[in-house]
């Protein structure tokens, strides 16, 4: 066969496989390629592949990527009659490599949050050793006590806050509508900032969450309060919401997505892989804490919490039904 000779010289591995999920076709490339893997993986690869819900209807898939093992791939996926022809690229060295190279700008990353943590904590110990010492030579000055406790609940209320990232949260879940969070947020700010319009473009089919209420309220606080402050409390933010279709984070349309942009300049590229490490900020009175605590809100809910560009950050909350089944 003409179309045999064709897809043996291809340089990609490629197969073609029945609804049933048996390969009825795969050239030297694929055989070649798939040898390093276990019958497990491939099995596991086959599933992945069918499980596409957009397949169900007739369409084309491209650059769905796949995690099996250690590997990293990219399908593209065509119907043809009753089979599908799977087109496979390995993105293996290319996704360690960038994950090398944001190692790279975390560890930078950590080293200014440790100096700027330590710069943070000695003005409080300054303070309280200059309190004692006062209080030392004038034991009959009271006041200086309330100086000493002041600083001594700076310090703590600091360090629940890091202490915060690092533990498992507790959360206190029940079925939520997203949108009237959202209202809840906005028509707080809505009166403390007059010279901000908000657009709202909500997806009314919307499911009901399960969610702890105050914890994803908090994370929604603080993103419109920073595009509030991305915007000099001058300009527009547009908050939208819609199931989910991203092919990495959500290729079964099972995530909520909520985006909140702003009319500023967005986020610079060159911080964008640090805005979520805690203490980094770019505000001069900021403690770079909110965010982090935000990502790690998100993260429990097991859910993405993401820059996507043009000054857009986005929320990706689970489904109820999928956070029940854990089939996320």
């Amino acid at each position: 066969m003409y179309e045999k000779e064709i897809l043996d010289n291809f340089q990609e591995p490629i197969i073609l496989i029945n609804k049933e999920g048996n390969i009825l076709y795969s050239n030297p490339a694929f055989d070649s390629y798939i040898s390093s893997f276990s019958k497990n993986d491939i099995i596991n690869l086959l599933k992945e592949v069918l499980s596409i819900r957009y397949l169900e209807e007739g369409l084309s898939v491209k650059n769905y990527l796949i995690n099996i093992g250690d590997s990293y791939l990219s399908v593209d996926i065509y119907p043809f009659k009753d089979m599908y022809i799977v087109l496979l690229k390995d993105f293996t060295r290319l996704i360690k490599l960038e994950e090398e190279l944001k190692k790279e700008g975390t560890l930078s990353a950590v080293s200014k949050f440790l100096i700027q943590l330590f710069h943070d904590i000695k003005g409080p110990i300054t303070g309280i050793k200059a309190a004692a010492g006062f209080l030392k030579e004038n034991p009959e000055d009271l006041d200086l006590l309330d100086d000493i406790i002041y600083e001594v609940n700076r310090i703590q209320d600091y360090i629940n806050q890091l202490s915060s990232l690092s533990r498992p949260l507790k959360l206190n879940l029940s079925y939520q509508n997203i949108h009237k969070l959202i209202d809840e947020v906005v028509k707080k700010y809505e009166s403390l900032y007059i010279n901000v319009k908000f657009v709202k473009l909500y997806d009314p089919s919307l499911p009901e969450i399960l969610i702890d209420k105050e914890k994803i309220i908090s994370v929604i606080e603080n993103l419109i309060k920073n595009a509030i402050d991305a915007v000099n409390q001058k300009g527009e933010i547009t908050l939208q919401t819609g199931i989910s279709f991203d092919p990495v984070f959500s290729p079964r349309m099972n995530k909520v997505s909520i985006k909140i942009k702003d009319s500023g300049k967005g986020v610079p590229q060159d911080i964008v892989d640090k805005i979520f490490l805690p203490h980094f900020t770019t505000k001069e009175s900021g403690s770079g804490i909110g965010l982090a605590n935000a990502y790690n809100v998100v993260k429990s809910h097991k859910g993405v919490l993401r820059y996507i560009g043009d000054a857009t950050f986005e929320i990706l909350l689970p489904i109820r039904i999928e956070i029940e089944s854990n089939n996320i």
